[in-house]
């Protein structure tokens, strides 16, 4: 039987990808040097995601392995499900940081399945309870055997602090919730670093082990500036993408008509080793035209494959085109919310001719072709930027649920 659960364990750790930065397996966790990393717990600023099954009995017992697997796609966008972010240890065993996976639907086992993957939680451990409140400040209460405080105690101040922490935002991240006490056996986890006998918020992490700077192109009736992207361990990636992104804002600029200004900014809606999703905005006024014309554009990039991501590759854009066409699973951004509804079947007509445009959604591979319009990731949820008259706001953005 034991033999059985590794095979499948190691199925789902294929299926995973190393993100941003492997696993610490439970050897080396059991080695980490005693010392404290000193970092405080805080609310981070992008926690939450999908509505998770709220009851602890309306858990699956007996989850198949196969039900978490990783979020990176086949190129024909054929995986579906719910997106849950996974913390863990990086290579060195100094920091947490996150990953996304794709799950049918989540339960505290399948968490703790997804932590185990990644060393972080002794596969052996089993939830005994669990319970979400209801509400805007939603706490949890999780209830371990008592096999993971002997885990604990075994370990050093850093690797108590990375598995804790670990277990702690992803449980936090899945059910949006504010806090969470962790228990073993019923009883209140001792360690002789700490006493967890309250509740416990979001641990600092680290969201990805790059960074991104400000580019910034000026000159006459041009000010846009954007993002170019730094130490990555992939130099080619990096230069790649600096290279498309810095193009894109020149032939921006170069397509202008003499007398016409333009001016763009950049947001990072998710940046983690596995993705980078930028939505850059701005507006073109000329002095013949009353009104400036608005624009959205995306680009979500593979951090592990260096390719665009489009919608197609990791949603469903059949279901979603049904869902818009009767109304449900979405909510629109600003004044035309209450008239998107109707202005749907005039601009599309109907779920098929919707699903056809969903699917050319975002710039593909070459970065040539000009979409019909653009996605982006953020705190675990979809955007569109859907393209609308001029008259209307030139695009309207739509949350997926």
């Amino acid at each position: 039987m034991r033999q059985e659960r590794l095979w499948c364990i190691w199925i789902l750790m294929l299926c995973l990808c190393a993100g941003c930065s492997g696993r610490m397996d439970q050897q080396n966790m059991r080695s980490v040097k005693q010392e404290s990393l000193g970092a405080e717990n805080a609310v981070p600023e992008d926690a939450g995601n999908s509505e998770p099954e709220d009851e602890a009995e309306n858990s699956d017992k007996s989850i198949s392995p196969a039900a978490a697997t990783n979020e990176r796609m086949t190129s024909d966008g054929e995986l579906q499900g719910i997106t849950i972010r996974i913390y863990h240890s990086d290579e060195a065993a100094e920091h947490i940081c996150v990953n996304t996976a794709l799950t049918e639907k989540i339960t505290p086992e399948i968490l703790l399945l997804n932590l185990s993957s990644y060393g972080m939680i002794p596969e052996d451990v089993k939830v005994e309870s669990f319970s979400a409140e209801k509400g805007e400040t939603r706490r949890l209460t999780l209830d371990l055997s008592p096999d993971f405080s002997d885990y604990l105690n075994s370990m050093g101040t850093s690797g108590e602090y990375l598995v804790m922490g670990s277990l702690v935002n992803t449980f936090l991240d899945a059910y949006n919730a504010s806090a969470v006490k962790v228990t073993a056996g019923g009883a209140v986890i001792e360690t002789g670093h700490q006493i967890y006998d309250g509740w416990l918020e979001q641990y600092d992490y680290v969201k990805a082990s790059y960074s991104v700077s400000d580019g910034l192109l000026q000159k006459d009736k041009v000010n846009f500036c954007y993002p170019q992207l730094q130490n990555c361990t992939d130099t080619e990636l990096q230069e790649k993408w600096n290279r498309i992104i810095k193009e894109k804002v020149e032939s921006m600029a170069e397509e202008l008509k003499e007398g016409v200004s333009l001016y763009g900014k950049y947001d990072i809606k998710t940046m983690n080793d596995e993705l980078l999703s930028i939505l850059f905005s701005g507006d073109i006024s000329s002095p013949d035209s009353a009104y400036s014309s608005r624009f959205q554009f995306t680009y979500n990039i593979d951090m592990k494959t260096g390719e665009s991501i489009r919608l197609a590759h990791y949603r469903d854009v059949d279901q979603i085109a049904e869902d818009m066409m009767n109304g449900k699973n979405y909510t629109v951004s600003g004044e035309l919310a209450s008239e998107f509804q109707a202005r749907l079947t005039v601009l599309y007509g109907d779920a098929r001719q919707l699903a056809a445009a969903l699917r050319g959604f975002d710039f593909g591979k070459g970065q040539e072709q000009h979409p019909g319009g653009y996605s982006w990731q953020e705190d675990g949820k979809t955007w569109l930027s859907i393209e609308v008259p001029h008259a209307l706001g030139d695009y309207v953005n739509v949350e997926l649920q």
